[in-house]
């Protein structure tokens, strides 16, 4: 008796121990260096729910949470690469060829500065840097523009997770072996000039655009950012794209009904609506007051963070204004400079609470720039669109979301006030609009299960197995004109022609050799026909 009783607090600390996961802990290093806020909210509660589960946490940032609280997380401050692009407009970007080419150059710029401040900041380098013995059982490492950092899973021999908060792009594809589809919809990065049947010249553009772009990022983009990573772990390292090409797992923040359906490779997950709050957050009390007051419906306006209002083009301000001043509905426009004059009816400002302003039932309309996260949250609360498309894959998002029927599509560029205005009352006087975002919503809802638990589950699977090569597609370990079979199609084509060409050549014997037999009965009809005269 007296030893049941002595050994019951160990029984209940080791159940307490297996119940609350910190048997099964592990160290992950997590790095999401892009200067982007609705990129890094999504990447910040697949971090806490990490931690959340027993594991410690090591996570460069830009936009840390800095709350002392929480054990076992230790955030790296990338606060200050948001000055690097403080000066980055995208607002005129569709009116001008040349800028929207210079911002993506300047992107790519971009993505090696990053590498460097990334991998030179001096509270990441004390872990991997001066042989260090600190060890890590996984690093998960955002996918876009730093390829330089996927060497950090080399360095302490963890598997790599890639993560994505926009759906790949066509080099991710071609690296990991997922198909390269040119011009089908789901191909963002050519915005509107994809779709099914499309004519020749089109398709073979979209080929030759595709290709070139894949081509570009293998031999200019990826071989700076290996000199970037030669530099910081040293010559004797593989390539990146190699690194990259063993990933055991790669995380889309993309809800696949929200998306042009593709086949795709089985080390992809897909997430969505992490960032979607349960309760959602209260409003500041002027803005609530005139909300409330909106009896007839309000419409709702923002183009996102990256894409400020008060920088659009007069003429565009203009058609704006006077559409809002004639519309029976009260308008809250997300616009960032407060003294902008606005009609009665119009409640601007630098900043609101998106999730609180889509929660309130008086809302009938949301116009947007067609962002993913904006998307997911006017799903989730089932609030109709017009989007009106910027860059990247804004276009493809909003083109999907039209051909749901919850959204309308409106071209900055060509834009009218006949036009605003129409869509607008299209869409708030067909109940189609809401009643199809309604079922939308219950399909995205219609799951097996929670999408942050199952992104929890595959990230320590791959943990629990020291990495996922069985997921891995391994036809990217041969060349790629063997991967598509290209030789084989040379090889049938060129046989084929030499074979069309020798029946050709024969046939144009065979009937030489005809022509030459009928001349020769010909003349012998002749002749004898002649000497029958004679």
């Amino acid at each position: 008796m007296r030893l049941i009783i002595g050994i019951s607090p160990i029984i209940t600390i080791l159940w307490i121990l297996v119940t609350s996961n910190l048997t099964c802990s592990k160290r992950l290093l997590i790095i999401t260096p892009t200067p982007s806020y609705s990129h890094q909210i999504v990447f910040r509660v697949i971090c806490l729910a990490l931690n959340k589960r027993g594991h410690e946490i090591v996570t460069l940032t830009p936009n840390i949470l800095n709350d002392t609280s929480i054990s076992n997380y230790t955030e790296i401050d990338f606060g200050f690469i948001y000055e690097k692009i403080d000066d980055t407009d995208m607002s005129q970007t569709r009116w001008n060829l040349t800028q929207l080419a210079g911002l993506k150059t300047r992107l790519l710029t971009l993505g090696h500065n990053i590498a460097e401040d990334a991998l030179s900041h001096p509270d990441l380098m004390k872990y991997y840097a001066n042989r260090t013995d600190m060890q890590f059982d996984a690093v998960i490492a955002e996918m876009i523009m730093t390829p330089a950092i996927y060497m950090l899973a080399h360095r302490f021999n963890a598997p790599l997770i890639g993560i994505m908060s926009m759906d790949l792009q066509n080099c991710h594809r071609f690296t990991l072996g997922s198909p390269v589809l040119p011009s089908h919809s789901s191909n963002w990065e050519l915005e509107n000039l994809t779709g099914l049947n499309l004519t020749f010249w089109r398709r073979l553009l979209n080929f030759i655009n595709t290709w070139w772009s894949i081509h570009s990022w293998f031999n200019n983009f990826a071989i700076k950012q290996q000199k970037i990573a030669e530099k910081y772990f040293g010559n004797n390292i593989p390539h990146i794209t190699d690194v990259a090409k063993n990933m055991s797992l790669v995380l889309i923040n993309q809800e696949p009904l929200l998306a042009y359906a593709r086949p795709e490779i089985p080390n992809i997950v897909h997430f969505s609506g992490l960032h979607i709050k349960k309760t959602p957050p209260s409003l500041p009390k002027n803005l609530k007051t005139f909300l409330d007051s909106a009896t007839n419906g309000f419409v709702y306006m923002s183009l996102g963070s990256n894409t400020k209002s008060k920088l659009l083009p007069k003429k565009i301000l203009e058609i704006f204004m006077n559409t809002f001043a004639n519309l029976p509905y009260k308008v809250l426009w997300k616009f960032e400079n407060d003294s902008f004059h606005v009609p009665p009816n119009v409640f601007i400002s630098k900043w609101t609470p998106q999730q609180g302003v889509l929660a309130h039932p008086n809302i009938k309309l949301f116009i947007y720039q067609g962002g993913l996260q904006s998307t997911e949250e006017a799903v989730h609360y089932a609030v109709p669109l017009i989007g009106i498309p910027f860059v990247f894959d804004q276009v493809y998002q909003v083109m999907k979301m039209v051909s749901l029927g919850v959204a309308r599509y409106l071209d900055i560029v060509r834009l009218t006030r006949s036009e605003l205005h129409d869509a607008i009352i299209e869409v708030l006087d067909d109940k189609g609009y809401k009643d199809r975002m309604l079922a939308l919503r219950d399909l995205t809802k219609d799951k097996p299960y929670d999408s942050l638990e199952n992104v929890i589950w595959w990230i320590e699977f791959v943990m629990r197995y020291n990495g996922a090569p069985h997921l891995r597609f391994n036809g990217v370990d041969i060349a790629w004109y063997q991967q598509f079979d290209l030789d084989v199609i040379v090889f049938l084509t060129i046989t084929l022609f030499l074979f069309l060409c020798a029946v050709l050549a024969i046939v144009g014997w065979a009937s030489k050799q005809l022509s030459t037999h009928y001349d020769i009965i010909n003349l012998y009809m002749w002749f004898k026909n002649k000497t029958k005269l004679e």
